[in-house]
């Protein structure tokens, strides 16, 4: 993943902030003030762990709205090594924040 500067990791804090609400509005991932993508990452990861063991209802609804590929996700909780899936879903889930991210910069400059 490429640099990225104080405001575009709490960007990509608040979009997923917004794809992680539950039925009472509250967020499963808090818009926290996190200033490194790693620390970001770790508290995700965390996140994804509990989700995984206690909701996987709405862990799967919340990647459905987020748009990450079902193929991608096939392959991921189709895979022998199963420890690794928090990290890769939040690998995943950043990635497809930081594009949403810039193909919005992109439209409102006009270069769409």
């Amino acid at each position: 993943m490429n640099r990225l500067n104080t405001d575009d990791i709490k960007s990509l804090q608040k979009f997923v902030s917004k794809d992680f609400v539950k039925d009472d509005d509250s967020s499963l991932i808090p818009d926290n003030d996190f200033e490194k993508l790693e620390e970001f990452k770790k508290y995700l990861i965390e996140r994804l762990t509990d989700m995984l063991d206690n909701n996987f209802n709405l862990l799967v609804n919340t990647l459905y709205r987020i748009d990450i590929s079902e193929q991608k996700l096939a392959e991921l909780f189709g895979s022998k090594n199963r420890e690794n899936i928090p990290e890769k879903l939040a690998d995943l889930i950043i990635e497809r924040q930081l594009q949403k991210i810039q193909f919005r910069k992109q439209y409102r400059e006009g270069n769409l």
